[in-house]
């Protein structure tokens, strides 16, 4: 994953403009990519800091240093490392500063200390020679980590990688992200949702004319896990690029004086996303633990979204199928992560949305149950640590109960 520093933008007003990758900029990028990648292949076995200093020394214009730097660093992430074993490098370290320190003080006016003398000092404690203690002094730093293998990689996936990744390293400064989709078949839609999902970002979903718009709660927007909330949200734009159509709209804080910029992006596309989404790690182990119940609901991945006109979307997660009457009950896990999301949960229910569904979501994020009353065809299920596969089940049963004897008296 690239950094904001590997990419070279230009501003324009209030807008932060990423250079279109023409065909001269990416004949650029390609011959920088067959170079470093033949580098890589010669030094296999050497330090990564020695990878940096190859791929630095490389010609290259000025203007293309952060594409260089980005490059190498795409290439680096990919490579095989391996941290050097054996000794203790923080112990090392302390042992020879410690003894160098007193070693100092007791110097003469004037007197200069020996470096040889502390490495053969140091390496007769540890069991190592002085030329060890020097290479292993800081062999703990990712610098020092050695590449053991470099992939097989062509020069265009490595130029097109590094298209991609500076798209999401602007995210990475992201307050919130607008983006409007249009897929060519509901399972898109239902694969890209879940992709968010799996990604826990905060999101919204609305109905447009002709597709969805989803506003996406950026990483400095919020208070804390800046950094993890913000791979995530880098990490979603390939699912976003898969749709038919994206225009995209981020909302930024830019530069060391957090400039308030606007960075835009459109594409289109046929490729489609139809391939299965993936279920969370809490939902999968939700599953897994249902299906050895002895209980007449059956678990499967959801394949629906519910859509309320003016109010927003709910993507279940789960559908919970009832063997004897065939009745239906979904479930959508809201985890963690966003108090507001139960409310506006709440909201679809009591503003039409008439699906069956139970909500689960963490005690942590302090929302009592009983914000759904009986006028709602759902209901809210909070759980501590992890969800339960029998409370889920009370729910279901609760929740089936509750709309029969709606019917019978309808």
């Amino acid at each position: 994953m690239l950094g904001p520093d590997h990419v070279r933008v230009r501003r324009k007003g209030d807008e932060l403009i990423l250079p279109a990758f023409d065909k001269k900029r990416r004949a650029r990028a390609l011959a920088l990519a067959e170079e470093i990648l033949l580098i890589a292949q010669e030094l296999c076995g050497q330090r990564k800091s020695v990878f940096t200093e190859a791929f630095a020394a490389v010609e290259h214009k000025p203007s293309e240093r952060r594409m260089l730097d980005g490059l190498g660093k795409l290439l680096l992430d990919a490579c095989e490392t391996q941290m050097p074993t054996g000794v203790d490098a923080v112990a090392l370290r302390r042992a020879l500063f410690e003894r160098a320190a007193r070693e100092r003080r007791a110097l003469d006016a004037g007197a200069k200390l020996d470096r040889q003398v502390m490495l053969d000092a140091a390496g007769a404690e540890f069991g190592l020679s002085a030329e060890a203690v020097d290479e292993a002094l800081y062999s703990d730093l990712a610098s020092e980590e050695r590449v053991v293998r470099v992939p097989s990689l062509r020069a265009e996936h490595l130029a097109e990688d590094y298209e991609r990744s500076s798209r999401q390293a602007i995210l990475l400064r992201a307050v919130r992200v607008t983006a409007d989709v249009v897929c060519r078949s509901p399972n898109a839609y239902r694969t890209l949702f879940g992709k968010l999902k799996f990604r826990r970002l905060l999101h919204r979903i609305e109905r447009t004319e002709r597709g969805y718009r989803i506003v996406i709660d950026g990483p400095h927007s919020l208070f804390d896990s800046v950094t993890k909330y913000g791979l995530g949200l880098a990490l979603v734009l390939p699912a976003l690029e898969a749709v038919d159509e994206l225009r995209l709209t981020a909302e930024l804080r830019w530069g060391r004086r957090r400039e308030r910029l606007t960075f835009r992006y459109e594409m289109r596309s046929d490729s489609g996303a139809d391939e299965a989404p993936a279920l969370s790690s809490d939902v999968a182990a939700l599953l897994e633990a249902f299906a050895s119940l002895s209980t007449p609901w059956r678990a499967a991945p959801a394949e629906c979204v519910f859509d309320v006109p003016g109010l927003g979307v709910c993507v279940p997660d789960l559908t919970f199928t009832h063997a004897e009457t065939g009745e239906q009950v979904h479930l959508e896990a809201l985890g963690y992560w966003s108090r507001d999301a139960a409310f506006r949960r709440a909201e679809l229910c009591l503003g039409g949305l008439r699906e069956p569904i139970v909500f689960a979501l963490s005690s942590r994020l302090r929302v009592s149950e009983e914000i759904l009353d009986e006028r709602s065809a759902s209901a809210l299920y909070v759980y501590k640590g992890v969800m339960s596969a029998r409370a889920v089940e009370r729910r279901l049963d609760e929740l089936r109960a509750r709309l029969c004897a709606e019917r019978r008296v309808v």
